[in-house]
């Protein structure tokens, strides 16, 4: 199967028996924890047999908003002027425009001084440059024959207010957007001087949509030969820290962006079809972690179980790789961990006792099988809760899902907005504050002591950082803290992440003049990223 193509692959049909194999009562009832021991002593067997229907599904089940997107686009053909074949051309003549004009230009620059590297020759990235110039693309095509309507049908030109046919990429660094060695359509990077409010136009521009290309359709960043030799994609949030989580790796890691958009279903499945569980890889705010909510519940109806790298405050991938070198960034990669324990994480934290076994159930049922006891396990000792009611709970969520996982998915997008809610008032309050539930988890004496403020502060650089606070900190602290609680835990996590617990830094590798600005087209915050001697399990 080729990894980008989109065709949906070959589902298994799975025969169910009765209807009361499948159907249980709806997983936000309360009584599903209260029943029987009767009753109970069918979870275990029914979670083998739901383990198994699980392990056998295909992918999800077409919708009809699936069905009308196919005949949409398949009547877009038929009202399209002009063939296939002539947009892939057009673009093709395009794209060699661009990059004659590529060599001296500040897109070379830009890129050179972003990534470390010249890309001019990266047959992976193919930059190119588009003048200034108002015509500059059009009046090149129509010496090569191509018409004015030709040019709007294939997206490369627009029609201004005047009636005068232009670019519509103009004065900026221009990427294809390629799939099965076809260019389908590009992406321009605005110059970096200007700003979202001059006349530069949004940072990223993309071809408008054609019969040939739609941006919810499409990830940018894909290189065949790196899916095919194995890369894990890493899901980004532009195009810019996509090629920056290519080249940092050297191909391991493929970087992957929408254009534009969320992550979509067509995206998801085209991840799924690569055989490799993601990585997300969104900024540090609350925003990219809002995304990486979402991400979730897009990618898990595709049997995709993803790893989600946090990245130190304030940087993407293009500034870690810019700031701190390519190390830096893979080391991030290396550490990921699975999205969904940070979700079920942030539940179990912030959440009710009740409300949190329901939700942080709902992601562990989300997620395959071999999770399903460590899942269970971690809500049963963090609520305090009898295992055998957690393992009820998960059963009824897990039976939802097995019977339509884009509907279960989509009820917990739903709720993506009580989430980044959530997470906008935690970001609002001070360590002290946002790191005592964890502390009295972890040792009921620690809000209490003297130096608790001075610990507070150390966990929040550590999130800062791009760490897992709670499974570092509940890594260092399996064995008994000592007299001294909030000092010991501070000794240990020094000795843990390899550096001191006061305010000294380790020196970044910056250029020589980037107090405020550490590169000279972009901001960015200029953090170390600490390593663990070894990585919590």
């Amino acid at each position: 199967m080729e990894p980008w193509n989109n065709a949906e692959p070959p589902s298994v049909e799975i025969t169910f028996g009765t209807c009361d194999d499948i159907t249980t009562r709806p997983a936000d009832t309360t009584d599903t924890v209260s029943s029987g021991p009767a009753d109970q002593d069918w979870v275990e067997p029914d979670l083998a047999v739901a383990a198994l229907i699980r392990g056998v599904a295909g992918p999800p089940e077409q919708t009809d908003a699936d069905v009308n997107r196919m005949f949409t686009r398949a009547m877009a053909w038929q009202e399209c002027p002009i063939s296939r074949y002539r947009i892939i051309e057009i673009n093709q003549l395009a794209l060699s425009y661009f990059q004659d004009h590529f060599p001296s230009s500040w897109g070379q620059a830009y890129l050179a001084d972003r990534f470390g590297q010249d890309l001019t020759d990266d047959l992976r990235f193919r930059p190119g440059q588009a003048p200034a110039g108002w015509i500059g693309l059009v009046s090149h095509l129509r010496s090569r024959g191509i018409s004015g309507e030709e040019m709007t049908a294939a997206g490369v030109a627009t029609v201004a207010s005047t009636g005068r046919l232009i670019d519509r990429f103009r004065d900026r660094v221009v990427f294809p957007i390629i799939h099965n060695g076809e260019i389908l359509a590009f992406v321009g990077r605005r110059h970096p001087d200007l700003g979202d409010t001059g006349r530069g136009g949004s940072k990223y521009l993309n071809t408008a949509d054609t019969p040939l290309f739609n941006k919810g359709a499409q990830l940018f960043g894909a290189d065949d030969v790196d899916v095919a030799a194995g890369g894990v994609p890493v899901i980004v949030e532009g195009p810019m820290d996509a090629i920056a989580i290519t080249l940092a790796s050297s191909g391991r890691y493929i970087g992957v962006a929408p254009l534009g958009t969320s992550l979509t279903d067509e995206q998801a499945h085209q991840l799924a079809a690569i055989g490799k569980n993601p990585i997300v890889a969104t900024d540090a705010d609350t925003a990219g972690r809002v995304a990486a909510e979402r991400d979730f519940w897009i990618l898990t109806p595709y049997r995709l179980d993803p790893r989600y790298a946090r990245l130190p405050d304030g940087n993407d991938p293009a500034d870690l790789l810019a700031l701190n070198g390519p190390d830096a960034l893979t080391t991030v990669l290396d550490q990921a961990r699975p999205l969904g324990e940070r979700l079920a994480e942030e539940r179990l934290a912030s959440l009710p006792p009740a409300q949190a076994r329901l939700e942080a159930a709902r992601i562990v049922a989300a997620r395959p099988p071999a999770c399903w006891d460590q899942g269970s396990n971690t809500i049963s000792s963090r609520l305090n809760l009898p295992l055998p009611a957690v393992r009820q709970t998960l059963l009824a969520h897990v039976k939802e899902w097995n019977l339509d996982p884009r509907r279960a998915a989509a009820n917990s997008l739903q709720r993506v907005n009580d989430v980044k809610r959530r997470l906008t008032e935690a970001a609002a309050i001070g360590p002290e504050q946002r790191w005592a539930a964890l502390a009295s988890q972890l040792d009921q004496r620690l809000p209490q002591q003297g130096d608790w403020p001075a610990l507070a502060q150390l966990l929040q650089r550590v999130d800062d950082q791009g760490h897992d606070v709670a499974a570092i900190t509940r890594a260092v602290t399996r064995t008994a803290l000592n007299d001294l609680p909030a000092q010991d835990l501070r000794y240990r996590l020094a000795a843990y992440l390899d550096v001191g617990d006061d305010q000294q830094r380790p020196p970044v590798h910056t250029s020589a003049n980037t107090t405020t600005r550490p590169r000279p087209h972009r901001e960015a915050a200029a953090s170390f990223v600490a390593r663990p001697r070894t990585p919590p399990r």
